[in-house]
């Protein structure tokens, strides 16, 4: 067993919420800046977007230690990747399953595996416990954006 174990839980847990938060966001309100920030709907198509890099880098960590990564700009991908007439259940399908898988090959490693890194043109070399951990907390992050807006709940 992985000593990451719990770690990997946790992402996994997050990433179960994070889809019925949203779901529970009407979809009035999808469209809606929180506090004056990305929308729900912006935050989903980052973290699938997130997601997909993740799958990147971790994958050229474990396939090519060493090898070189790709920096990631968030507000270009937003610009310029034409996301917006894709359903919001195919992109949240899409991003539990890759989430989902990410996280069976990261639970499949043996813990050696985390230590080895790849080289990121801007910040240096990058170890999978690293790019994991940025990655595998994202989703809480945006997560707890939505609660704290009091998006996704359903009172009684």
């Amino acid at each position: 067993m992985s000593s990451h174990y719990a770690q990997l839980a946790d992402w996994n847990n997050a990433m179960t919420e994070f889809v019925m938060v949203y779901r529970n966001v009407p979809a009035d309100k999808r469209m809606q800046p929180i506090d004056g920030g990305w929308s729900p709907r912006q935050l989903l198509q980052h973290l699938l977007e997130s997601e997909i890099v993740f799958s990147t880098r971790m994958r050229t960590a474990i396939a090519n230690p060493g090898g070189s990564i790709l920096p990631f700009d968030q507000d270009l991908y937003e610009e310029r990747i034409p996301v917006a007439e894709i359903p919001d259940e195919l992109l949240l399908d899409a991003l539990a399953a890759l989430r989902a898988v990410n996280l069976a090959i990261l639970r499949a490693l043996p813990d050696e595996a985390w230590e080895q890194s790849v080289q990121h043109p801007e910040a240096g070399p990058q170890t999978l416990d690293r790019i994991a951990n940025i990655f595998g907390n994202h989703v809480t992050d945006h997560l707890n954006d939505m609660k704290n807006a009091g998006l996704g709940t359903r009172s009684l």
